[in-house]
């Protein structure tokens, strides 16, 4: 064990746990952090000795019994004398069917109401140590009112943590004629120190990790915090040596490549996968395409060379279109003929981890890849590599066949502003295809993820100063893997990008899914969701979210709301009930409109809708020309941040809903015109079937999301929201 400075309460704590790792160590440990414990006296039930005087709870200490609540191991003492405390021995025994020898005497403390809190401090495989506080007693794992994050959080953002919890109020304020049961400022300068003494006791003692180390209750009295109970769980850790991808590498390999090669490409069957990418390549990349098959031959008058060796280059791109018997083996030839000159790997083999005979095949090729160094390596179980940068060094692989997807673009390429990091090739696919308006500058989708991960694609994001959307779909994170994505996220935000995750895997069922598709583990939704919000992400729930949200940050860009006031017109009345109840569920305030917009309004009202009212509500009568100086004057007035404008097109007085969408009082026109203008964010939405599938392209090719409903535009936009409010 190495040595360390006993400079700070944490380091001191720290040395004291990792010496001596138990339940005793433990509490000395968090003694010298500054927690008290309440005073207590272990005795022989049969022979007691002189007792306290002062009321205690009586506790089984001897047998060891995890839920002692549970079997009435645990009680207040009545009298405390030594009759009492002979006969609780043998109520448990005959309960248990153990022998009770030895009986902690605990001071009894009083616990105001609403005084239970609970302090954990929990191993999450992804994330490493997480700690956990909030509502604590035996009814906390059925509210499950509590807040998560990582060690090393600075006080003061555990202190806004803690005061979104339900019972903040009554925890640091008082209620109403109750004090105070703490002090925030103290309570979160000592769960940061609680925070550092977990890293420093994994940094002391790396063969060894705390699964649980939990305090449950911690009494809030009013005065200092005690705690009244102590579970600590020390396990053998194993240790792994990886080494993280060259991302440089990986993202000149992306978009400045020269060659790119792909091994297993039939000859004779133009089905062939390996077939598919070399043909698309050899149509669509203006560098050089190598086909690589043992048997030689020709692919489309190209001449196939017989093996790696015979390559004129490293090439920048390797993909290995190959049954998983024969990907370790390549890998290996590859690392001999190239070495650290080879840019990037795609094996797009399966049957690894995903099948119960794939284990011995899954070892073999993780030691080739570890072999590999820092050569960017996706998959197995991965089948894209795609950017869009408007490079001529743009590598573009997938598994489809030429004009089975549509790739979104900007009208300019370079613009293009969203990276996907994807685990799933067919989401890929799927996203792409049913976002035709999207900024898609370029993706990887990592499969089984051997080495490259998601943290290493949002870290990669990080590094590209053209991204500023970053859409992630997940199903689960190696060990170690969501410390790396924390990060990750919060380089991302720092640079004023967008993280949207969407995670699969979060329920029982989808993590068993999870398994058998790219063998990841799914890890705790919980855990994965606070840290990661926490880091600067907004994490989703479900399919239209994710697509939503994604679409809104890219066509907006830089248009963000500087807060929660929306401005939403409407020619539906119940398409402005409904947006009005989701604006409420997602924090936005829908202030009424002031005069200058109320006098926009008014011709169009007259005496029959109210024009004071936000919604809006003009009906679908309304000419195309009335919405330009309405919503103009909204989007120039103080008191909104942004704007919703939903279409119904159906009305008579609607002319712009077909072509030609630009022109004098036509509503693209108007629209366009709008977002040229003013700097704040406008979301259209359209509700109406295929045949304004015209207008909504249009709108969307000059940066205007479009949203099928007004409640669906107000949900994206205060989900997309809460990453700058």
């Amino acid at each position: 064990m190495s040595q360390i400075a006993l400079d700070t309460p944490a380091l001191k704590a720290a040395t004291i746990l990792a010496q001596e790792p138990d339940p005793a160590g433990a509490r000395r440990a968090l003694e010298a952090l500054g927690l008290r414990f309440p005073s207590s006296l272990e005795v022989d039930p049969r022979a007691p000795g002189e007792l306290p005087r002062h009321a205690t709870f009586l506790k089984v200490s001897d047998p060891v019994i995890p839920h002692k609540t549970e079997v009435g191991a645990v009680r207040p003492a009545l009298r405390g004398d030594a009759e009492e405390l002979l006969a609780f021995a043998r109520e448990v025994e005959e309960r248990t069917g153990l022998e009770v020898r030895r009986v902690t005497l605990d001071e009894r403390i009083s616990i105001p109401e609403g005084g239970e809190a609970l302090l954990a401090l929990v191993f999450d495989e992804a994330f490493g140590p997480v700690v956990v506080f909030g509502e604590g007693g035996r009814l906390t794992e059925l509210r499950r009112s509590v807040a998560r994050w990582q060690p090393g959080t600075p006080a003061r953002r555990i202190a806004e943590i803690l005061h979104g919890l339900p019972l903040a109020r009554a925890w640091f304020s008082g209620y109403r004629s109750a004090a105070p049961l703490a002090d925030l400022e103290s309570l979160s300068a000592w769960l940061e120190s609680f925070g550092e003494m977990a890293r420093e006791f994994h940094r002391l003692r790396p063969d060894l990790v705390i699964r649980d180390l939990e305090i449950n209750p911690l009494a809030l009295t009013g005065a200092e915090p005690v705690a009244l109970d102590l579970l600590l769980t020390v396990e053998p850790r194993a240790l792994e040596e990886t080494t993280r991808p060259d991302l440089a590498r990986l993202l000149r390999s992306m978009n400045q490549a020269r060659a790119v090669a792909v091994v297993g490409p039939s000859t004779t069957d133009p089905d062939n996968l390996g077939r598919v990418l070399y043909e698309r390549l050899l149509a669509d990349f203006q560098g050089e395409a190598w086909a690589v098959n043992p048997r030689g031959g020709e692919i489309a008058g190209r001449p196939v060379f017989r093996s790696l060796a015979e390559l004129p280059q490293a090439p920048d791109v390797l993909v290995l279109a190959l049954p998983a018997r024969l990907t370790a083996p390549t890998l290996r030839q590859a690392r001999e003929a190239f070495g650290q000159d080879l840019g990037a790997v795609l094996m797009l083999a399966s049957g690894f981890d995903e099948t119960s005979g794939g284990a011995a095949g899954a070892e073999d090729l993780k030691a080739a890849v570890r072999e590999m160094g820092a050569t960017p390596i996706l998959g197995p179980n991965t089948m894209a590599l795609y950017s869009n940068t408007g490079s001529p060094g743009d590598v573009q692989v997938d598994f489809l066949p030429k004009g089975r997807m549509e790739i979104p673009s900007f009208a300019s390429p370079a613009q293009n502003n969203t990276a996907l990091v994807l685990q799933s090739g067919a989401r890929f696919v799927s996203f792409l295809d049913r976002s035709p308006s999207l900024g898609f500058r370029w993706s990887i989708m990592v499969g089984n993820a051997y080495q490259t991960d998601a943290a290493d694609g949002v870290a990669m994001a990080a590094q590209d100063p053209g991204v500023s959307v970053v859409a992630v779909y997940l199903e689960g994170l190696h060990p170690g893997a969501g410390t790396r994505l924390a990060q990750a996220v919060r380089d991302c935000r720092r640079q004023g990008k967008a993280v949207v995750i969407q995670k699969g895997g979060r329920t029982e069922k989808g993590a068993a899914t999870a398994r058998s598709h790219t063998a990841s583990m799914s890890g705790s939704a919980e855990v994965f969701e606070d840290l990661l919000g926490e880091a600067g992400a907004l994490v989703v729930e479900c399919e239209s979210d994710f697509l939503d949200v994604v679409r809104l940050a890219s066509l907006l860009g830089d248009r963000r709301p500087q807060g929660p006031n929306l401005f939403l017109m409407n020619a539906a009345g119940y398409e402005g009930v409904l947006a009005s109840d989701e604006a409420a569920r997602q924090g936005l305030e829908m202030p009424p409109p002031p005069p200058e917009v109320s006098r926009e309004l008014q011709p169009y009202l007259g005496e029959i809708l109210d024009c004071t009212n936000n919604p809006a509500d003009v009906g679908p009568a309304t000419p195309d020309k009335a919405h330009g100086p309405v919503l103009d004057a909204a989007l120039s007035a103080s008191c909104y941040d942004a704007a919703v404008v939903a279409v119904m097109p159906h009305g008579n007085g609607m002319k712009g809903m077909f072509p030609p969408y630009e022109g004098e009082e036509r509503m693209g026109s108007i629209l366009v015109d709008l977002v040229g203008r003013h700097g704040k964010p406008l979301v259209a939405s359209v509700n109406g079937g295929s045949q304004y599938e015209g207008l909504r392209r249009f709108l969307e090719q000059h940066r205007i999301p479009v949203l099928p409903d007004a409640e669906r535009a107000v949900r994206a936009l205060g989900l997309w929201s809460r990453l700058f409010r």
